[in-house]
């Protein structure tokens, strides 16, 4: 086989299958019928004298040919649309960039809406798709399917994405928080506070939150009544006739109080502030639409959290 055999359209339904194990899925994505996405599968079969996909119970899955292929298909389609057919400069009031974002409700918030405040008027083709953080984020920044994904540095191992660069976004400290009227909670978060009110728990993705293990550190037992996987639910979640207790992002806090009715409490105890960094494939580092993305979004972040260092040239 040589590569004049080779349909170089299919590599773009290549990379789809590989990405979703599924066949509709992936024609989805493409905006492909199912029989289309089928019949491209087959072709693919036929060329590569590989399965590709197999069944395994209910579901698909790679076979090792296949698995090999996620990242050189991945590179080669990178390359053709970074150096042929992505322009050599970006022009933000005549092209489109559509921009994904893995981030959690918190990131969209305080980064993500003054972002859109900023680039209000100033780029009419740009689209930005904010997801939240699902258990495959390392997975999609190590296969370049983000533009950017918004994490915990904490969460972070940086060995696991070594293609991926990274800058810091936000530095924000963990305050406590109760309803205005709340019964006996005082102008401070103490451990006593928090042994005896029933505790709100911010719980990620069903995940233990990094700020519970400094709570640990410190000896401060809690009572957990009920848990959320949203800072801007739990704000509300505490206001009205509730003796709940929670732990969260000063700024969340902050925005809602008037609203919500929540006082902010000072902790008495050490928490490490809460530090969250933009990370992306460096395949994307030279991109002219990202570069100009990227640059407006580290100025927003220099606005919103003075706290934070960032390198332009990044």
């Amino acid at each position: 086989m040589t590569l004049r055999h080779i349909d170089l359209n299919l590599l773009v339904v290549l990379d789809a299958l590989l990405r979703e194990k599924n066949v509709t899925r992936a024609a989805e994505s493409l905006h492909l019928s199912q029989p289309a996405a089928s019949t491209a599968l087959a072709r693919l079969r036929r060329t590569l004298g590989d399965e590709l996909l197999r069944r395994n119970g209910r579901y698909l899955e790679l076979t090792p040919r296949a698995e090999s292929l996620v990242g050189p298909v991945k590179e080669v389609l990178a390359t053709i649309e970074q150096t042929i057919i992505r322009p050599p400069a970006f022009d933000p009031a005549t092209d489109s960039l559509r921009f994904s974002v893995i981030g959690s409700d918190y990131v969209g918030a305080t980064l993500v809406r003054p972002l859109l405040t900023r680039l209000h008027g100033l780029a009419i083709g740009l689209q930005v798709n904010v997801t939240p953080v699902s258990v495959r984020y390392l997975e999609a920044l190590r296969r370049d399917e983000v533009d950017l994904a918004i994490l915990p540095d904490r969460i972070v191992d940086e060995r696991s994405i070594p293609d991926c660069s990274r800058m810091p976004v936000i530095v924000e400290r963990f305050v406590g928080a109760v309803w205005r009227h709340h019964p006996y909670a005082g102008t401070r978060l103490t451990a006593d506070l928090l042994r005896r009110a029933p505790y709100l728990e911010y719980a990620p993705s069903g995940q233990r939150a990094i700020v519970e293990d400094d709570l640990d550190a410190a000896g401060c037992t809690r009572r957990v009544a009920a848990s959320s996987s949203s800072f801007a639910t739990m704000v509300f979640l505490l206001s009205g006739s509730t003796d709940l207790v929670a732990v969260l992002p000063e700024r969340s806090v902050r925005r809602a109080a008037a609203s919500a009715e929540i006082r902010v409490l000072e902790p008495d105890m050490p928490l490490v502030p809460l530090r969250e960094s933009a990370f992306w494939h460096r395949r994307r580092d030279r991109d002219p639409g990202h570069i100009w993305l990227r640059e407006r979004l580290f100025a927003t972040a220099r606005i919103e959290f003075p706290d934070v260092v960032t390198d332009s040239a990044a």
